[in-house]
């Protein structure tokens, strides 16, 4: 960087390898061999194997990482692999974009997928509000279409060996709390919607002191080489699991395996459908997506607060002719869909409509 000095210049070195790799080396590595002291964990592939008798939902982790000499991805051929989600990292602490990151998301969403951009966090250089408006506007966050909520990737610091702190970044677990929630509560206010967590229960549980706080966050839980994975303090159940760092996927080319997660059938996975804007008198069509439908679930879809002269099917489609109102008037209306499926789990999101006379 033109003007930097040389301690920020040799920071940046030394930080360049691990910012394009989707998560810390002391993660994959803790993950990559489970505790031999759990005599129930059963292998790897049997792992798998049983995570794949829970759903057919499966999505990818990818960073720069996975463009190994610029090589793009081809979505399209992720697609056709039968991957329906995927994350993707934008950002890291308030010095890092992944060049790749915004391509990624649009051509992804092309493909079908749905996508979350994600935020690796980098809590002892800057609050975690800063850091969150750092992610939202690199990564351009939208809602709606197939966009995931936000996500926060916070786990073992990678760089130990040049800030001399520990896993949790020299903070106290008080401190750490209050980095969290100023993240979520800063995404949360600008998007809408609660950011997805990702971490491990042994970093979780260590460096937030087993913090219970964060339980409406979506839970993204990363253990390998189990049949199913410890939860962080907070969390009945994960929304997803990271199960495997060593995956090859149709049109991702790298020669150090992908990062493969499973969505949990149990859970609703309603996606916001973000804010909308019509006419009195336009005719609507659209569907309110879930990933549990992709399972092949049964929900049953409600809705209160939507434009007048709409309505909505137990499977989610809102249809309609909007009333007209006042010419040159505008109205917004705040509208909350809500999804049942058969195991009772809810999911609710509210969405501003505005119509124009």
């Amino acid at each position: 960087m033109s003007g930097a000095s040389p301690a920020l210049a040799a920071l940046a070195a030394s930080r360049a390898a691990d910012e394009a790799l989707p998560h810390s080396p002391q993660l994959l590595h803790q993950l990559a061999a489970p505790s031999s002291s759990s005599s129930s964990s059963p292998s790897s592939a049997a792992a798998t194997n049983q995570a794949t008798a829970l759903t057919t939902v499966r999505g990818i982790d990818v960073a720069s990482y996975q463009h190994q000499n610029g090589a793009a991805i081809s979505w399209a051929s992720v697609g056709r692999a039968g991957y329906k989600f995927a994350a993707i990292k934008t950002t890291e602490g308030n010095y890092y974009v992944n060049p790749y990151a915004i391509s990624d998301i649009v051509s992804a969403m092309s493909a079908g997928l749905y996508a979350t951009v994600y935020h690796f966090a980098i809590p002892n250089i800057t609050t975690g509000a800063v850091q969150a408006q750092f992610a939202l506007k690199y990564s351009k966050y939208r809602s709606g279409g197939r966009a995931l909520p936000l996500m926060l990737d916070i786990e073992y610091d990678p760089y130990v060996s040049t800030d001399h702190t520990n896993e949790c970044y020299g903070l106290s677990a008080a401190a750490m709390r209050t980095w969290i929630s100023s993240f979520i509560s800063t995404a949360r206010s600008a998007t809408g919607q609660y950011p997805i967590i990702y971490t491990t229960a042994n970093w979780w549980d260590t460096c937030t002191g087993s913090s219970t706080a964060f339980g409406a966050d979506p839970m993204w839980v990363a253990a390998y080489g189990v049949s199913s994975p410890p939860m962080p303090a907070g969390w009945r159940a994960y929304t997803f699991w990271q199960y495997s760092s060593s995956g090859t996927v149709s049109g991702v080319s790298t020669s150090g395996g992908t990062d493969l997660s499973y969505f949990n059938p149990s859970v609703v996975g309603l996606i916001d459908p973000g804010s909308q804007a019509s006419k009195g008198g336009a005719k609507v069509g659209m569907q309110v997506a879930s990933l549990d439908a992709l399972a092949r679930a049964t929900l049953k879809v409600t809705a209160s607060g939507l434009p007048p002269g709409l309505s909505i099917t137990a499977a989610g489609d809102i249809t309609g002719t909007i009333k007209k109102g006042t010419a040159g008037a505008v109205k917004t209306y705040r509208a909350t869909v809500t999804a049942k499926n058969g195991a009772g789990a809810t999911a609710s999101a509210t969405f501003s409509w505005q119509v124009t006379g």
